[in-house]
């Protein structure tokens, strides 16, 4: 009964949230004080949760006001205004810049909008961006999201203010930022990113921007969304449509960097955005570019990341409608076309004798009645068609290293004459293409 009369008197005086900006020890103390804008009316004695929402752990932290203090007054409640608050046991907390306080029955709404409105006012209004490796240490790849939101949008709104030494300001900022995202990417236990399910690829994100004389295609990116925010943004895509998955960093801390090392590299994904697709990372911030040209041609990789790009980008749409759509169908054909041209595929082969091992030029002899077996299909117009694949990773789709299958390196100009072309012909028939011979000399050759 005891407990059941406290929760009705606290009910009755009703509810608020507190964002905190910024947080104050006590010598010889546990308790802690914290400053912030109230919305409501907070009282002494009251119980209240704290929450990081930017944070990807779910950990909700109960404490007790023990003092309010208003212009170095102690006061018992306060309504709508910034105070300075005495938390019980507030530095076993974990408590910083962004946190937020809040009694039983404020609203998830309430408490992100505290949230983003503290960060915006601990870090811009008050420390004008003049950020501390403690300020960044403080902070998780999503609060430095938003705050990268919050400067950008504040950048936008003075542009016509901006002076030289501003703009080096700015800019050295906003670069800061972007690094130490980097940092929170690679070193998170998880993030979640947005898949194509026609392509079981990561979605990739892309504009084509008219110019005076041309149209211009931005470099594709991905999206990348921390554990923190997954709840907020996943409603945003078409469950029909895209999967959000989650990418898992293991215990060796490299999942997420081979995850997208193979992003950028075999798919042609040109950056990350994070949250919000106003802004990019670049991938070679976050994945330095394979570097083969030490090793002899035959021993390098097979990748096409500037085909594999053009292909997701088609393989993402549904047939054009529009002219609109019809101009990116087609800007985005042309550019695979010119890539086409010049590009070296795997074609999945068995070969039916033993060969000598190759020499340091990966050089090697066979013998005279061995035979190549390679996979085709049937094709247009009575020609068969040859399955040819961008790199080992789509070819192995289909084709096993346990089954036998090696592979043979060859432009489309080695097989066109005899064979018509599939192209990554997998499971994802939207991310591949069929080349025949007409098709390859009026748009290719």
């Amino acid at each position: 009964m005891f407990f059941k009369k406290e929760k009705s008197k606290q009910q009755e005086k009703g509810d608020f949230y507190l964002g905190v900006q910024k947080i104050f020890r006590i010598e010889n103390s546990a308790d802690l004080l914290a400053a912030g804008k109230v919305n409501g009316t907070i009282y002494k004695g009251a119980a209240i949760y704290i929450t990081n929402p930017g944070e990807d752990s779910e950990l909700t932290e109960l404490t007790t006001v023990t003092e309010i203090i208003i212009n170095n007054n102690s006061v018992d409640n306060a309504a709508d205004t910034f105070v300075i608050v005495k938390l019980e046991a507030g530095s076993k907390l974990q408590l910083k810049p962004g946190s937020v306080l809040f009694t039983r029955n404020v609203s998830v709404k309430n408490v992100h909008d505290a949230y983003i409105y503290t960060l915006g006012e601990s870090y811009i209004s008050t420390k004008k961006m003049e950020l501390t490796d403690i300020d960044y240490d403080n902070m998780s790849l999503t609060d430095l999201a938003e705050l990268r939101r919050l400067f950008c949008w504040l950048i936008e709104q003075k542009k016509t203010q901006e002076t030289e030494e501003i703009k080096a300001f700015n800019k050295k900022t906003l670069d800061s930022i972007s690094h130490h995202m980097c940092s929170r990417i690679l070193s998170s236990q998880e993030i979640y990113t947005v898949i194509h399910k026609k392509t079981g690829e990561p979605f990739m994100i892309a504009q084509v921007i008219k110019q005076p004389d041309q149209y211009l295609t931005t470099p594709p990116d991905i999206m990348l969304i921390p554990k923190a925010y997954i709840n907020v943004i996943k409603n945003q895509y078409n469950p029909d449509v895209f999967d959000i998955v989650k990418i898992e960093n293991g215990s060796d801390k490299k999942g997420i960097y081979n995850f997208l090392g193979s992003t950028f590299y075999l798919n042609g994904a040109c950056g990350v955005k994070v949250i919000y697709d106003n802004f990019s990372i670049d991938a070679c911030m976050l994945v330095e570019k394979p570097d083969y040209s030490n090793l002899p041609p035959i021993q390098r990789p097979v990748t096409n990341p500037d085909v594999e790009r053009w292909l997701l980008l088609l393989g993402q749409m549904n047939e054009p409608k529009t002219d609109d759509e019809k101009l990116i169908y087609n800007i985005f054909y042309g550019h695979l076309f010119r890539e086409l041209a010049s590009a070296n595929f795997i074609i999945p082969m068995k070969m039916n004798a033993k060969m000598a091992p190759p020499d340091e030029n990966g050089k090697t002899v066979i013998t005279e009645d061995s035979t190549m077996e390679f996979p085709t299909k049937n094709g247009k117009n009575g020609r068969d068609a040859v399955c040819m694949f961008t790199d080992w990773k789509r070819l192995r789709m289909n084709y096993k290293e346990s089954d036998g299958w090696d592979g043979l390196i060859q432009p489309i100009s080695g097989m066109i004459e005899k064979f018509d072309c599939a192209i990554n012909a997998t499971e994802y028939l939207s991310a591949g293409c069929y080349i025949d011979k007409d098709f390859y000399d009026a748009n290719i050759k």
